[in-house]
């Protein structure tokens, strides 16, 4: 089963291109980064927020003082958590926020560098079975 985060990362989002181009072997309309880690831009006008809640969409509107039009989308097996998360950190380098499918939590870059726990999880670590 595969997973999704989404990262918001302080940066332009032509910078957000060359990282990728840099971490990533680019594909047509998306980069595939060690793992494998799939990984592509997604607009807010091509459906970024459609399958959120709407109280994270204003978690997400509160913690960034606004609503981003963009963000970094990652898909990942949970086996490949430690890829995803190398990739996040490489992007929320300059700050920036995340979110994972499996904490309401508007996760920052601090949070994710420092391998923090949220409700007793960390970013993109799916709870025990």
């Amino acid at each position: 089963m595969s997973e999704n985060a989404f990262v918001f990362p302080a940066m332009t989002k032509a910078d957000v291109m060359r990282l990728l181009g840099a971490l990533a072997h680019a594909q047509p309309g998306q980069w595939v980064a060690p793992g494998p880690v799939f990984v592509w831009l997604v607009e807010e006008d091509r459906h970024l927020y459609v399958d959120w809640e709407a109280h994270m969409v204003a978690m997400l509107d509160r913690a960034v003082d606004q609503r981003p039009t963009w963000a970094v989308q990652v898909n990942y097996r949970v086996s490949r958590r430690e890829e995803m998360v190398a990739l996040t950190r490489a992007l929320l380098q300059s700050g920036g926020v995340a979110v994972d499918d499996f904490v309401e939590h508007i996760w920052t870059a601090e949070e994710i560098m420092t391998d923090a726990l949220v409700r007793a999880r960390r970013f993109g670590e799916p709870p025990l079975r």
